[in-house]
């Protein structure tokens, strides 16, 4: 029984010996960037698909937030800090997202008072997606994590140390810090109009597809989500290649959907709001996109934030990205609806 007792002591203190020393390893390798984004890996930095890293994202209180879908994973933090000196930037992107996680992630960075670059994607606003028990599930999860503000005590979970293991793994290796982008930049896909509209399910063949049976979320929804934002927040309309957008014009009346979603956005935000939507010299060009055109490349991040921010150093096409206004947005939709009725 003595013998019993002093192994259940032994154990207790090896536990509480060991979980402060994963908690300081955890912190010094920093593979999210959360204390210092330098000399990290690029695709640690963009990938946030788990609900304690991003909540602990957001009450480490950076200066500003990538707030959108899995196309954010082809956006680096630094390329927004370059254009915002003396800032601290998240990239808090869920793949597959929906409008209610964005809206309550959105929520809570206003709720601390910092400013967010929110991704406005048109399958996020299908309000059918809801009907999926999976997103239910993990809707749950995200506004749970958000919910409790976790700290330190997220730097002793599993997922970080495995996190922080792979870190030291690849610098042992000496891997490439960027060699996610580069893999992405690099990356082909399949453009056939068939098989984009067979992954969309446009002509609702499926059940659980991002644009399956697109109905857009409820106007006070997005309304409610355009006024909370003030004049340092952006929204941007992420860039698809064209055939998406043809699809769109084609299938469900998802183009007038969305538009009018961006319309409510624009006259009810102080925010500025960025349109890449549309037919243009980046969007018609298969070697800016990966598989069925869905994600742009690391690259052309590069070009949206220099629009963005104005940067005459990069070489933007003029006919890439406009600034939505209250006077404009009617116009500018309605000229782009036009240029896809061909």
């Amino acid at each position: 029984m003595k013998l019993q007792y002093k192994k259940w002591v032994l154990l207790w203190f090896t536990l509480l010996l060991l979980f402060p020393l994963v908690g300081i390893f955890n912190y010094f390798v920093d593979p999210y960037g959360l204390i210092n984004d330098k000399n990290k890996f690029v695709g640690t930095l963009t990938d946030t698909n788990n609900p304690s890293i991003l909540s602990l994202k957001i009450n480490l209180k950076a200066d500003e937030y990538l707030v959108g879908s899995s196309r954010l994973e082809r956006i680096d933090p630094r390329l927004i800090e370059h254009y915002l000196p003396h800032k601290k930037v998240y990239n808090v992107n869920i793949s597959g997202v929906t409008f209610k996680e964005n809206f309550i992630i959105a929520q809570k960075v206003k709720k601390n008072k910092k400013n967010f670059i929110f991704g406005f994607d048109a399958f996020t606003l299908n309000a059918r997606r809801y009907d999926s028990g999976a997103i239910v599930s993990r809707f749950r999860s995200y506004k749970h994590a958000l919910e409790h503000d976790a700290t330190i005590s997220e730097y002793l979970t599993q997922n970080f140390l495995s996190a922080s293991l792979k870190d030291i793994k690849k610098r042992f290796l000496g891997r490439n810090k960027n060699a996610y982008f580069i893999r992405a930049n690099q990356a082909t896909g399949s453009y056939t109009t068939n098989a984009m509209e067979k992954n969309l399910d446009l002509a609702n063949h499926g059940t659980k597809k991002h644009f399956t049976n697109y109905t857009l979320v409820e106007d006070k929804y997005i309304i409610q989500l355009a006024k909370s934002a003030t004049k340092d927040d952006i929204f941007i309309i992420y860039p698809k290649y064209f055939k998406n957008y043809l699809l769109f014009h084609k299938y469900q009346n998802i183009e007038q959907k969305y538009f009018h979603g961006i319309e409510l956005l624009v006259k009810n935000t102080k925010a500025r709001v960025w349109s890449f939507y549309g037919i243009n010299s980046i969007t018609t060009d298969v070697q800016n996109f990966d598989y069925l055109g869905w994600h742009f490349k690391p690259n052309v991040s590069k070009l949206i934030f220099a629009k963005v921010f104005n940067d005459s150093s990069v070489a933007v096409p003029k006919n890439f990205g406009v600034l939505l206004t209250h006077k404009n947005v009617t116009s500018v939709l309605h000229q782009t609806s036009e240029s896809l009725s061909f």
